[in-house]
């Protein structure tokens, strides 16, 4: 199945009901950041799934939908392959209006490194290392 159309996410990288952001705001892992937080929670499907939320602070419709599309297309870019599969779930702030993509993608790659570190310390495995 394919996802909407110019998201580059099919519907099973996608988190879709309310139910499983729920579970991954109890259960999970938050890490803030300047741009966006990031809520990460593990899941049995063997992929990442991404969710992601904006609220009014943000800005009007046209924003929010700006910033969510800017994150999706972190989540596509940099894709994990490490396991454990995670559900991600990134809370864009007012802030990510005024950044540049680059600075975007800057920030995504440093919370998977930190929540990749919070998680090898759970397993007592050594962190990932810093580009």
């Amino acid at each position: 199945m394919a996802g909407l159309p110019g998201s580059g996410l099919t519907r099973r990288e996608r988190l879709s009901s309310p139910g499983q952001y729920r579970r991954v705001f109890q259960k999970g892992i938050r890490i803030d950041g300047p741009l966006f937080s990031l809520v990460a929670a593990p899941n049995d499907c063997g992929h990442d799934r991404l969710g992601l939320a904006a609220s009014r602070k943000v800005g009007g419709a046209v924003t929010r939908n700006r910033a969510k599309r800017r994150l999706r297309e972190c989540f596509r870019h940099y894709k994990r392959a490490e396991a454990p599969s995670l559900d991600l779930v990134l809370l864009a702030k007012n802030e990510i209006v005024g950044c540049v993509q680059g600075e975007l993608e800057r920030e995504y790659r440093q919370r998977l490194r930190r929540l990749q570190d919070r998680l090898a310390r759970f397993r007592g495995a050594a962190p990932a290392r810093a580009d």
